[in-house]
């Protein structure tokens, strides 16, 4: 090959240049494939979203205040705290101590909504505990955080002398309807680094199973037949006095004719004794190396005929400029 290759490029296991060149006209692919990703990623979870979502809830929300009647710098504070922080709240509110007062002011519903309705939080203040009451009517379940608020200050009361002075009601919420939470945003760019990945993939599986001539290695590497060099699909000056100069050079060692690989693989070309004139095949650029060539030099090897050389036509000058840096 006339051109010049760098040869520390060429040791390498993989044609890197060659791949980067081939691949960066496919990069919408990858784009569109992170964009389909997003989108059907997003839209699966919006469906199984409302699937579940279920009937609309509402939540009422009270802070409690809980006052202990143990001096801060007493070192039984800590574990005393520790121990009342390790109960279940949820299950203190449920037990017959709170829920008896709780009932009294709402005799027409049953304990086991009540009981259904509650779930708690301890803030990272242990003076502080968050209670929800949450069911399928607004109405009802600001009457369970009043009836609450009632049985909660009865109950500290009760604890008096036992740890607590008091248990008081700080902040009262009204029912808001309890919206699912949304995490659509994070679907989609789940979907869209998967479906980027999955583009990528695509694009090397496809380089991969590629099998076009494109430089004179690709045949080369295949048939063990020079490549003469290029006649660009545009006229370049320098691709096309490189290839003069070789045909000039095999011209002055013997005779030899041109011969497109189509002409070979049509069966078209003449039975006299001109055949036997070694040939010289013109490839064009982008043609699938084994499924093409390799056939016709097949052909050609039956009939006896040799392939001295071969010429890539209708080359890309742009790709083989970028590739060689000339």
């Amino acid at each position: 090959m006339p051109l010049k290759r760098d040869e520390a490029f060429w040791k390498e296991g993989m044609d890197e240049k060659r791949f980067a060149l081939c691949c960066i006209h496919k990069i919408w692919i990858c784009l569109a494939a992170a964009l389909a990703g997003a989108v059907f990623a997003a839209g699966i979870y919006l469906g199984v979203r409302q699937l579940t979502m279920g009937p609309k809830q509402y939540r009422s929300e009270v802070l409690y205040s809980i006052v202990y009647d143990i001096d801060e710098d007493d070192e039984v504070l800590k574990e005393f705290i520790n121990e009342y922080n390790a109960y279940t709240w949820g299950d203190m509110m449920r037990s017959d101590r709170v829920m008896d007062t709780v009932l009294l002011q709402l005799p027409d519903v049953e304990r086991s909504v009540i009981e259904a309705s509650i779930s708690t939080e301890i803030a990272s203040d242990p003076e502080f505990l968050t209670a929800y009451f949450t069911t399928g009517d607004a109405a009802l379940s600001d009457r369970i955080a009043a009836a609450y608020n009632c049985a909660m200050t009865a109950f500290g009361q009760t604890m008096q002398g036992r740890g607590l002075t008091a248990i008081e009601v700080w902040k009262t919420v009204s029912a808001q309807a309890v919206l699912p939470e949304n995490k659509v945003k994070n679907a989609a760019a789940l979907g869209l680094v998967l479906g980027l990945l999955v583009g990528i993939l695509g694009v090397a599986i496809w380089y991969v199973l590629d099998d076009s001539v494109l430089l004179s290695s690709d045949v080369e590497k295949r048939c063990a037949i020079p490549v003469l060099g290029y006649r660009t699909a545009k006229t370049d000056e320098q691709f096309g006095a490189l290839l003069d100069a070789q045909l000039r050079a095999k011209a002055s060692q013997s005779a030899f004719q041109e011969i497109s690989l189509d002409t070979v693989l049509s069966g078209t070309m003449g039975l006299g004794e001109e055949e036997k004139i070694p040939l010289i095949l013109l490839v064009r650029w982008n043609t699938p190396c084994i499924k093409k060539l390799g056939l016709a030099l097949d052909l050609l090897a039956q009939r006896e005929i040799a392939v001295v050389g071969v010429i890539l036509t209708d080359a890309d000058a742009r790709f083989l400029h970028a590739y060689y840096r000339v």
